[in-house]
């Protein structure tokens, strides 16, 4: 007799205002990857302001792709925020007993009132010491390897990605780290001033938990609700990892629902002839005659 289904879990991905940098695609591969396991129902909206607590009823979780548009350029601007009435939905939602994913930039404070870095646990703010290494291509450390979300997962590397260093770390804060990667100091040097990385004229040694491991991908709780945040995902590569792909629909299901039932992707065997995003049972070959 075959496994009962599990129930649908219905995810927001909340986007519509992203710095130049990031790719617009993003929110839709992420989609993609969630509903490729067959536990997620997913809709993406690129205006949220003005929400109710009435728009998030249907949903077990919201995930924020979402950073403002947050000044990187000159002349700077203010960062476009989602407004106290969308704020306020965000937050009685995770308080009683929702889920919420930061993804990648979000966890930039500019966009963000105050509580929202309680509910984080942990941000980047370019005013406390938080950049961006240059580097791009670097290992991911599975660094908890028993908190539900990780179990099974291995260590891999990124692709053309942000690493984003010296969190903030909300004094009420109890998270739990799942994945770190190293900020090499050899990353900064002999190269060019950009906002996410201000080396200070001291030297790039003096910055704050330089050459020290940095984390990634942590746990947070807020109310009854379950917060996940992830700072990398910035690149599509990055993305199209089965290490990243894992650990996502890993953590959102967690988010939505309390518990882990999505199993790492499996690429043994015949299984490594599988197109991304891993889950389904589609081949490279079937998959590369449906996309140009």
């Amino acid at each position: 007799m075959p496994a009962p289904i599990a129930e649908k879990l219905h995810a927001l991905i909340i986007t519509g205002q992203l710095s130049a940098e990031h790719d617009p695609k993003v929110s839709q591969l992420l989609r993609r990857v969630l509903e490729s396991t067959g536990r997620f129902q997913v809709k993406v909206t690129e205006e949220f302001r003005g929400a109710t607590a009435e728009t998030l009823a249907p949903y077990d979780l919201a995930i924020l792709n979402y950073d403002g548009d947050f000044p990187t350029g000159i002349p700077p601007h203010p960062a476009i925020a989602l407004g106290e009435l969308a704020e306020r939905a965000l937050l009685e939602f995770v308080r009683a007993g929702k889920g919420i994913i930061f993804n990648h930039s979000a966890i930039w404070s500019t966009p963000w009132p105050e509580e929202f870095h309680r509910v984080m646990g942990g941000w980047c703010d370019i005013t406390k010491g938080s950049r961006k290494n240059p580097i791009l291509d670097f290992p991911v450390k599975i660094s908890n390897t028993t908190h539900p979300i990780t179990t099974g997962l291995a260590s891999w590397n990124t692709v053309q990605e942000d690493l984003f260093a010296a969190i903030v770390w909300h004094p009420e804060a109890k998270v739990e780290v799942l994945a770190s990667c190293f900020d090499d100091l050899e990353g900064y040097r002999h190269i060019q001033p950009h906002a996410a990385y201000i080396i200070p004229k001291s030297g790039p040694e003096t910055m704050r938990e330089v050459n020290q491991d940095q984390a990634v991908a942590w746990t947070h709780r807020y109310g009854d609700g379950r917060v996940f945040v992830i700072t990398i995902g910035h690149g599509v590569d990055t993305i199209r990892r089965p290490g990243f792909v894992g650990l996502f629909c890993r953590a959102a299901e967690w988010a939505a629902a309390g518990k882990v039932t999505i199993p790492p992707p499996d690429l043994t065997g015949e299984n490594r002839r599988r197109a991304w995003p891993y889950y389904t049972p589609i081949s490279i070959v079937e998959y590369s005659a449906m996309v140009p």
